[in-house]
């Protein structure tokens, strides 16, 4: 399992605690890195969580400043050049292609996605195809459908991506997306 904007832990904890699965929790902001960290110790499931503690982006080693003062979500506001700041809104930005290696070394061959950055959730699309190629990924669960008027490009972008991945995107209603017309309805 990879969870993306792993927030609080539900799905990190529940696929490796309860379902006994490895499990990377991608999170950019550090107290949602510590409240995991201390719920993998009390659950004693250190051995099959990884913890990510970046903000995927478009590019790799950037420091952002992000606010979630966007009623959309969570949004990159600008580039900081104060890389060791103790500010929690102050994040570093990674590639998903950058977690390949972290996969490969653990023998990761297939994985699940939840993903939920709030309006980002196109940085996984953009930078990460080598990921798709190389993990067999059956299923990515991602909220969307509520941004897609507002951010019509990024939309487009992660549905033209996943249809070249063959993947079947749907509607908040899990039927399939009918990728002519989704602007309309």
């Amino acid at each position: 399992m990879i969870d993306i904007g792993a927030n609080i832990g539900g799905y990190t904890m529940f696929t490796a605690g309860a379902l006994d699965r490895l499990t990377f929790a991608i999170d950019c902001y550090i107290g949602n890195i510590e409240r995991i960290a201390r719920a993998v110790q009390i659950e004693h499931v250190q051995n099959r969580i990884i913890l990510i503690h970046n903000a995927l982006y478009s590019s790799s080693g950037v420091s952002m400043i992000v606010t979630n003062d966007d009623p959309s979500g969570i949004r990159f506001i600008n580039e900081t050049k104060n890389t060791t700041s103790n500010n929690p809104f102050v994040v570093h930005t990674i590639r998903f292609d950058e977690i390949l290696p972290l996969l490969e070394a653990r023998g990761v061959r297939r994985a699940l996605i939840k993903i939920d950055i709030e309006t980002s959730e196109s940085y996984m699309c953009e930078t990460g195809l080598k990921v798709f190629e190389r993990i067999d990924i059956p299923f990515v669960m991602m909220e969307w459908h509520h941004w897609r008027v507002n951010h019509q490009k990024r939309y487009q972008f992660i549905v033209d991506f996943f249809t070249r991945l063959n993947y079947v995107p749907t509607d908040e209603e899990c039927k399939d997306l009918e990728t002519d017309t989704w602007l309309t309805k």
